[in-house]
């Protein structure tokens, strides 16, 4: 940090591992993201967890999306950046980018579908399978 009593800005390092701050931030979300789904699982909230994976994974694509330089305005954007970066480039899996848009899909059916109902236990594979792809991002950014 300068010597100044502001935080780091979007270009300052967040941490010796060079992630940038907003970065760190982003990863933070993502982190407390999964603890919020794991917590409305456990209270069988499958609709509000689906949410909370979605956005897990949606803010560690953000991040992931920053090393490039890019900070899409719109879901849609990120999701495409994220693809042209990562998914098509193979640094991702395509099973860690389906996971992305299953999140996606359910999350979009949880939020905005009156009667959408999810069981518990394909619910807990996508917060696996988020874990997981959180992970991926982490190591990622960790290079």
């Amino acid at each position: 940090m300068s010597a100044s009593s502001n935080p780091p800005g979007p270009k300052d390092k967040g941490n010796d591992l060079g992630k940038t701050s907003e970065q760190v931030a982003l990863m933070n979300k993502a982190d407390q993201a999964l603890s919020d789904a794991r917590l409305l699982l456990e209270n069988d909230r499958t609709e509000a967890a689906v949410n909370r994976m979605y956005y897990a994974a949606f803010d560690a694509a953000r991040a992931a999306v920053l090393i490039h330089g890019e900070a899409p305005s719109s879901h849609a954007g990120v999701k495409t950046r994220f693809g042209y970066h990562f998914v098509r480039t193979g640094l991702i899996s395509r099973p860690h980018a389906r996971t992305f848009a299953e999140a996606e899909a359910m999350r979009n059916r949880a939020d905005y579908d009156a009667f959408s109902v999810f069981d518990v236990a394909p619910t807990t594979d996508l917060l696996n399978d988020v874990a997981a792809f959180v992970s991926a991002i982490r190591s990622i950014l960790e290079e």
